[in-house]
């Protein structure tokens, strides 16, 4: 195997497609979290009044 350019190009979009999917991943998780955290908040205000 003299040419390992198509080789080099599928890692590498292995690799990107694998960065993009764990950022969208904890973009995700941050967005659940946050609105977690405002309902919490809600519920919070809302027994101290």
């Amino acid at each position: 195997m003299d040419n390992f350019g198509p080789i080099i190009l599928i890692e590498v979009v292995l690799i990107f497609g694998g960065v993009l999917l764990f950022a969208w991943w904890q973009l995700r998780d941050l967005r659940k979290e946050r609105e977690k955290d405002a309902k919490n908040n809600a519920q919070d205000l809302a027994q101290d009044k």
